[in-house]
């Protein structure tokens, strides 16, 4: 697999092309797209076109208000080929964590109801299970996984949890601080054997414009994905995908008169309840719309499992150089079955936010701590290089041996309080 990052390939093209299309590749090692990637020029083109296009003829005249209706339905389009699903189970949101509490506000979940979440989840995923149990009375459950935990293994602890009592499974598709890749299908379908009732959502920030996706396949309930992580489009957007018999069990916690299936002034009033839109609320941002079908385009255009296979084998060939660094510790997922595009690492007694503040001193190099484990996490995409993962582990061994920059503290104040945020 590391030979196949050294030599050429026959996406190599497409690799490079995505570099120059990529402005702030040019001066930077960009190695964070688990947290926000970078826009491509033609990503950037599209959301600057929309916004002249609302400059020159107002953004509610009405070739631009037809334009921004059809292109909520592209939206929804792509985000469904993304997916695996069908345009009528994809609702436009604002992030992933937006999704995710669409679903969790949503659900009816009773006192004594059990929820399952992992050890290794986003605080947009742990938190609202925990809010569940503050909330509504539920029983949580919080399942501990390691980085080199097998798919067996993921599924006995699952199976350990899982009963007749269990309404609600919030997993990561990918762990966000071990980079470990969870077998999905397989908890789906023991989750729903354990329970008629249980629904699984995904939280799929690590995994849209990562790993292929096929959410039909997999029998999930309901996924969340925003568009600026792996996907490298706008912030401020998003998707939830909800499978069609689960839809009129979820109520709005937020509604508008996408929520309505009827209603006039003199007290008659119908709830929507079969419309995915039901959760949406009024007006989307025409440039983060057009942002986003366009990054979704460039994906997969590339290819999801030719993305799938560069970033893996980037990890493998990080793995093997770290591993030859006195001191540092990988502590993601390492195992050809849960070995994801992220990469994270300990370096000997250092600070992990001071390492990750440095490295962009020292090697130009843009990543993130994780807090959890005292690890720097490397976000390898399809447009990183063998020789950045080498610049990367030259800069840790000088920092082991010569110490961190003092100018890296200054960094830390803030950078931490932004680690929280996402």
């Amino acid at each position: 697999m590391v030979n196949d990052v050294a030599h050429a390939t026959t996406h190599d093209a497409r690799w490079a092309w995505l570099r120059a299309h990529t402005p702030v590749l040019r001066d930077t090692v960009y190695m964070n797209c688990g947290w926000q990637g970078p826009l491509s020029e033609d990503v950037a083109h599209a959301m600057h076109e929309w916004i002249d296009s609302e400059l020159t003829l107002g953004p509610t005249s009405r070739p631009l208000l037809d334009a921004r209706i059809a292109l909520g339905a592209r939206y929804r389009e792509r985000a469904a080929a993304l997916l695996g699903a069908d345009a009528d189970e994809i609702a436009i949101t604002d992030n992933t964590t937006h999704g995710l509490n669409f679903v969790t506000a949503g659900l009816p979940i009773a006192p004594g109801d059990g929820v399952v979440t992992t050890g290794v989840e986003h605080p947009s995923g742990i938190v609202p299970a925990y809010y569940l149990r503050e909330r509504r009375g539920a029983t949580l459950h919080i399942v501990p996984l390691g980085a080199d935990d097998s798919p067996g293994a993921i599924i006995e602890r699952f199976a350990a949890v899982c009963d007749a009592r269990t309404r609600l499974v919030i997993i990561s598709g990918v762990s966000f601080s071990t980079g470990q890749r969870l077998p999905l299908a397989e908890i789906v379908a023991l989750a729903h054997r354990a329970s008629p009732q249980a629904r699984v959502l995904v939280d799929g920030a690590q995994t849209a414009g990562h790993e292929p996706l096929d959410v039909h396949a997999s029998g999930v309930d309901a996924y969340a994905i925003p568009m600026h992580k792996w996907l490298c489009g706008p912030g401020g957007l998003g998707a939830l995908y909800v499978r069609h018999d689960r839809i009129a069990e979820l109520e709005p916690a937020a509604v508008s008169g996408h929520a309505a299936a009827s209603y006039d002034f003199n007290g008659n009033f119908t709830p929507e309840r079969d419309s995915i839109q039901k959760f949406e609320l009024t007006t989307v941002s025409g440039p983060l719309l057009a942002g986003g079908v366009t990054a979704i385009d460039q994906y997969l255009a590339s290819g999801p499992l030719a993305v799938w296979d560069r970033v893996r084998a980037l990890t493998a060939l990080a793995g093997e150089r770290f591993a030859r660094i006195p001191g540092v510790t990988v502590t993601s997922a390492q195992g050809d079955s849960t070995r994801s595009g992220l990469f994270a690492f300990q370096a000997g007694d250092l600070d992990a936010q001071l390492l990750a503040a440095h490295l962009q001193f020292a090697a130009r190099a843009v990543c993130r701590s994780v807090r959890e484990f005292n690890a720097v996490r490397l976000s390898l995409h399809v447009y990183n290089t063998p020789d950045e993962i080498e610049a990367v582990a030259k800069a840790v061994e000088a920092a082991l041996t010569h110490g961190i920059a003092p100018e890296a503290a200054a960094f830390v104040p803030n950078f931490a309080r932004a680690v929280k945020e996402t």
